[in-house]
């Protein structure tokens, strides 16, 4: 901040905002073992207990970088508007 004058890279932010789109959409198209095969294909019944148990927490952990993708992207776009706004509203009164 340079006499008085707030820079907000809203370009950047706008940046931001399209790569956790891209985060988001890559983390849904990730996939487990009923994309790819199924149980027939890993045999053996313990193999399939760990395979599953992985599968499972692999789905949670996606969905919670996906809910903090989303928090994230929610407080952009918030920031990024309330700056337009400001910023509008500051050049209509000049």
């Amino acid at each position: 901040m340079a006499d008085g004058v707030i820079n907000v890279p809203i370009d950047q932010l706008k940046e931001t905002l399209a790569g956790l789109a891209d985060i988001r959409a890559r983390i849904e198209d990730k996939t487990g073992l009923q994309r790819v095969g199924g149980e027939s294909d890993v045999g053996d019944a313990k193999l399939i207990s760990a395979v599953n148990s992985f599968d499972g927490a692999w789905a949670k952990g996606h969905d919670r970088v996906q809910e903090n993708v989303d928090s994230f992207k929610k407080a952009t776009d918030g920031a990024v508007e309330n700056f337009q706004k400001a910023d509008d509203g500051t050049a209509g009164k000049l």
